[in-house]
């Protein structure tokens, strides 16, 4: 392990984040951190294997700060999601598989890259599932990445349009 090329990677998403905050792109953390890591790592040449502990140790950093938003009420409410997210899940997952199929039958992709691109979940769980399968990870990542990025980027748009067609909303009833 090279340790300036690693340092090179999380200067170069450190830099886009930055970047992406100054110009306002939705989820600059993620995204910024994202698009420059990567690009750092294809201009050194794509040889870059980040330590083992990078991972784990971001992924309780994200955990954490998405549980430290948590409060008493979600949990109060919690029987009013667990229908429709369940619902809602299978829906997503299955639709996912479907079009990791449907891909597939397309002749671009061998099935099982296909099926873990097009599903939804964690990078860098689906990598790993790829990995232990011997699929080909980059492909599974690339796909992935794709996905993170329309998401990321599109998820407030569609919000602020759909928050306007609802309507102006008061909780005021008078």
């Amino acid at each position: 392990m090279n340790w300036l090329e690693v340092l090179a990677v999380l200067g170069g998403g450190t830099v886009c984040a930055l970047l992406f905050r100054r110009v306002r792109i939705p989820m600059w953390p993620i995204t910024g951190g994202l698009v420059g890591g990567a690009a750092v790592h294809l201009v050194i040449g794509g040889t870059t294997v980040m330590p083992a502990f990078v991972s784990p140790a971001a992924q309780v950093m994200v955990g954490a700060a998405i549980g430290a938003t948590i409060g008493p009420a979600i949990f109060r409410d919690f029987a009013k999601f667990l229908t429709p997210g369940t619902l809602a899940v299978v829906l997503v997952v299955g639709a996912g598989v479907a079009l990791g199929f449907g891909l597939a039958a397309t002749g671009l992709l061998p099935v099982g890259e296909a099926v873990l691109g097009m599903v939804p979940g964690g990078v860098g769980e689906m990598v790993a599932a790829a990995i232990s399968l011997d699929m080909d990870a980059a492909v599974v990542a690339g796909m992935h990445l794709v996905r993170l990025l329309v998401v990321l980027w599109t998820m407030p748009l569609l919000i602020r349009f759909a928050g306007r067609l609802g309507g102006p909303r008061t909780s005021d009833p008078g």
